[in-house]
């Protein structure tokens, strides 16, 4: 599986490129909404993590130019994350078509590993 993780938290990249390669995923990533929206048109990744908060473009604004860029919907699974969630935001997430919200820290980085691994197989 091909994973895009679009964060500004330095440790929170390391951690789930760790968590993802260790079970054997090809991870790219990225440090600002605007590179990870690049990768994200250029790479075709099967799953998305994106932090809801980041310099450039916040995650809900990836997922809008994403189908402004491409005139469709995400053929990738989405995951927003945030440290800073709130009842809209999640709704918001929902609405823009992300498939899963989730809070940061996590309590086990390989639980949301899986949670990936099973949204990209369908189950």
């Amino acid at each position: 599986m091909k994973v895009l993780i679009v964060d500004d938290e330095t440790i929170m990249l390391r951690a789930l490129t760790r968590a993802f390669e260790s079970r054997g995923h090809k991870v790219i990533w990225a440090g600002t909404g605007g590179e990870g929206l690049d990768l994200w048109l250029k790479s075709e990744p099967d799953i998305v993590l994106i932090d809801v908060i980041m310099p450039e473009l916040t995650g809900p604004q990836v997922i809008e130019e994403y189908r402004k860029a491409t005139g469709k919907e995400p053929r990738a699974k989405i995951i927003l994350m945030t440290a800073h969630s709130s009842v809209s935001s999640h709704k918001e997430a929902l609405s823009l078509g992300a498939n899963e919200f989730v809070k940061k820290p996590f309590e086990n980085v390989f639980e949301l590993v899986q949670q990936a691994e099973k949204m990209v197989a369908g189950k």
